[in-house]
């Protein structure tokens, strides 16, 4: 995994080449820069910070491989927190079991490409079966193109991004 020291040093070395590749939901493969990369984790990092996370708190991320999941993990190393990775085909209980043991505050849920639209495979669905029983969890961020669930707790991506514009960027990295 890339530290938040090399992701900076790659943005200043290599602005324009790319950092990570992914498919669009054409099936296109995009191509992002470590510029924009680095912008999208410090983003990331500032809204961690204004929902609260600290150094070694810790946050789950559930989810398949996709550039949200790896933004979202250089984010959370940003602020010296921990970052609990929950595979996406865990069963309800693996899920809860994880996501409580780590202490987790925030989980961040992606989705599960080889769901086949079977609504029980999909980590969204599979949370919302035990969102009430995820002890320390104070926020559930969906990521793009995840069902919705209702509960206090569930926001969307947008939400929660912008909520951390407004952070300095001197309380990242600290």
């Amino acid at each position: 995994m890339i530290t938040p020291k090399h992701l900076i040093e790659n943005a200043e070395k290599y602005p324009d080449k790319t950092a990570l590749s992914f498919k669009d939901k054409s099936g296109d493969w995009i191509d992002r820069s470590w510029s924009d990369f680095y912008t999208s984790t410090k983003l990331i990092a500032k809204s961690l910070i204004a929902f609260g996370i600290n150094k070694n708190d810790k946050v789950s991320i559930y989810s398949y491989n996709r550039k949200e999941w790896v933004e979202s993990y250089a984010a959370v190393q940003f602020i010296n927190a921990s970052a609990v990775g929950v595979y996406h085909t865990c069963s309800s209980s693996e899920v809860e079991w994880i996501v409580n043991n780590s202490e987790s505050k925030i989980v961040f849920v992606g989705n599960n490409p080889g769901d086949n639209n079977e609504k029980d495979k999909m980590p969204v669905h599979r949370l919302n079966q035990i969102i009430n029983n995820l002890n320390n969890v104070e926020l559930i961020v969906l990521m793009n193109g995840v069902d919705e669930i209702n509960n206090d707790k569930v926001i969307s991506w947008d939400q929660f991004l912008n909520k951390g514009k407004d952070i300095e960027e001197s309380q990242i990295l600290n």
